[in-house]
């Protein structure tokens, strides 16, 4: 029996980076995977990929995580298609280099939180009653390493992966006597498109970018996303029974230094 066998997940910002991966790993585990994306086709790309090798399912779901109706219909759209919802892992986000709270500008910061941390509250507000009718599950929230530490130019950014910690850690105490485990992983810069994106690079130049960001990691390379969907599964499965409220680093101890 695969460990996620007859249990049904959302993976928000499931088209690409974090979110991809943990689709993949997730429906190879053997869950049905909801892969939520604002980008429909990248939505579909994902759950396209699992469904040529996974008999279990994969389903693209268009939403923009921002809105509370998009939302609401979107995790509706999988409890008719599926029955339940066992679960949600909010991959969806954004990094900016907005600047310091000087310089970022009110667009900019109301962005980052809507994105960041607003979408978690909205999946949460209706995600949880599903799982509870489906007798408890597992919520993983994407947070960050610079939810506990700062970098310069990054208000915004700091500002909300410090909220979803927190958010997470209310969550969990909230839910707890529902079956409803909220927990949070705090990965360090990562491999992903978002990245790449943020350095605006390419060839030689986009790799000594990378090369850049992953000195301060003491196991000296960027955090792959992998690794980061391989946390995610510990944290959903019945081996995390008893965990709950935490923020675990996956970070290559760059929180140590």
């Amino acid at each position: 029996m695969q460990k996620f066998e007859n249990t049904i997940y959302i993976v928000t910002g499931g088209g690409s980076g974090l979110g991809r991966a943990t689709c993949i790993r997730l429906a190879a585990e053997g869950a049905k995977v909801a892969v939520m994306d604002l980008r429909l086709e990248a939505a579909e790309a994902v759950a396209e990929e699992i469904n040529r090798y996974s008999a279990n399912g994969a389903l693209a779901v268009q939403a923009d995580v921002t809105d509370n109706e998009a939302v609401q219909a979107g995790i509706e759209s999988v409890v008719q298609q599926w029955g339940a919802i066992h679960g949600v892992v909010n991959c969806a986000g954004i990094a900016l280099m907005e600047g310091g709270v000087v310089d970022c500008t009110e667009g900019a910061w109301d962005k980052m939180m809507a994105v960041n941390v607003k979408s978690i509250f909205l999946t949460g507000k209706h995600a949880i009653p599903e799982i509870i009718k489906a007798g408890g599950g597992s919520i993983v929230n994407i947070a960050s390493v610079f939810g506990f530490v700062v970098n310069m130019d990054e208000c915004a950014y700091a500002a909300s992966k410090g909220a979803v910690v927190n958010l997470t850690r209310q969550m969990a105490l909230q839910h707890a006597k529902d079956k409803v485990r909220v927990n949070a992983v705090c990965p360090a810069d990562a491999d992903t498109p978002l990245i790449e994106g943020l350095l605006g690079k390419q060839g030689e130049e986009l790799l000594a970018g990378k090369a850049e960001l992953a000195e301060p990691i003491p196991m000296g390379h960027l955090t792959k996303p992998e690794d980061v969907a391989a946390a995610i599964s510990f944290l959903l499965s019945p081996d995390s029974t008893f965990i709950t409220g935490i923020s675990l680093p996956v970070d290559g101890g760059f929180l140590i230094r």
